[in-house]
């Protein structure tokens, strides 16, 4: 296999809410849509899911944009490819976001072209026809928060992801879990906590959480050691985990009981598959994390979420929730909770051109028609 050509979409989706966490306040979603071609026409799609802004990590878009236009596109076009993870030997990760997108889109290309699924690619392995959705709510006041919350109940959701600040999180978290006492609750802290509010950060355990993502500032993980020795609710590292080797630290370390997988964010589903891998030798729970992003990175988290021994449902809610059109057909949708895993080829959805189009607010094209 060949690629011939390698587009850019950037776009940027207007969202149907304002999305606020400690962190940043989002009101559209930009991103970059990679699309590959091979020599005999196939095509497959990925996306970079890296912010404007380094809140999140240090990657921002125009870094992910200029890296793969001027380095890891090149290092890929009209070169020989046996299997999509054969790139890994020629780029590092250094930006993985960027790299994620572009890997992406070559595993979409090549199980199309070899008329697989995603999960026959990356995974040989029973994998649920289904799987539960689950809602991150945004750092809302705590009203907003309970009648959101009734409202996807009355959906068929029950697992919930709060966004938290030290100023209030655990009134709000306190507010929730009266009026909802069997509801699977996470709080996602988004390193907003130092080392000295550790007293603060044991209260959480009188709300019985499923675990706690990323409460400390510093991303230490000897601190994180401390802290879970001092808590009865599990850690969850999200972004401070972006490498294999941070992974393998952190286990020794005894700083986490639960790791949230983004493919953006490890770089990719090679690495997402290893670090799964280190998960399941060392009883470390996994569970499979979202951006907000678009149908194309979305559906590769629900493909990756219908793994057995996934913790928790993830951040997979429907298209609907985040945009007025998704770029995908079909779109995302949820019924009584529930996700079906699309079946097909690849991501097992195509791509509807014209929105994309209507989205894309700069493009560029490397390699040859």
């Amino acid at each position: 296999m060949r690629i011939q050509k390698i587009e850019l979409y950037h776009i940027k989706m207007p969202l149907k809410f304002t999305f606020k966490s400690s962190q940043t306040t989002l009101k559209d979603r930009e991103t970059i849509i990679i699309k590959a071609t091979d020599e005999l026409g196939n095509i497959g799609y990925g996306e970079v899911v890296a912010f404007n802004e380094p809140f999140y990590t240090d990657e921002t878009l125009m870094y992910s944009k200029d890296i793969l236009e001027y380095v890891y596109i090149p290092n890929v076009i009209n070169k020989k490819i046996e299997h999509p993870f054969q790139i890994h030997l020629w780029i590092q990760p250094t930006y993985p976001m960027a790299l994620a997108g572009l890997e992406n889109a070559i595993v979409d290309l090549y199980a199309r072209r070899h008329k697989k699924s995603i999960m026959d690619v990356v995974f040989n392995e029973e994998t649920n026809k289904s799987i539960y959705g689950g809602i991150a709510l945004g750092d809302l006041e705590v009203e907003n928060l309970i009648e959101q919350i009734k409202f996807y109940k009355n959906e068929g959701y029950n697992r919930f992801k709060i966004k938290i600040k030290p100023e209030d999180g655990l009134d709000k978290l306190q507010g929730i879990r009266e009026e909802f006492p069997h509801i699977q609750l996470l709080a996602d802290a988004n390193r907003s906590f130092k080392k000295g509010q550790i007293q603060i950060l044991k209260q959480f355990d009188e709300l019985n959480l499923t675990c706690i993502e990323e409460p400390l500032d510093s991303g230490d993980f000897q601190e994180y050691n401390i802290l879970q020795e001092e808590m009865n609710t599990p850690i969850c590292l999200d972004e401070s985990i972006q490498t294999l080797e941070e992974l393998n630290t952190a286990i020794k370390h005894k700083a986490l009981k639960v790791v949230n997988v983004k493919v953006g964010r490890v770089g990719g589903l090679y690495y997402a598959r290893e670090m799964i891998k280190l998960c399941r030798e060392n009883n470390i729970q996994f569970w499979i994390g979202s951006m907000i992003e678009s149908g194309i990175s979305k559906m590769l988290h629900v493909h990756l979420a219908s793994l057995k021994d996934t913790y928790i449902p993830g951040d997979l809610s429907p298209s609907k929730r985040y945009f007025e059109k998704d770029v995908i057909m079909p779109e995302i949708t949820a019924q009584d909770g529930m996700i079906t895993v699309t079946k097909g080829y690849g991501l097992g959805v195509e791509i509807d051109e014209n929105v994309l189009k209507d989205y894309t607010i700069d493009y560029k094209e490397i390699g040859e028609e």
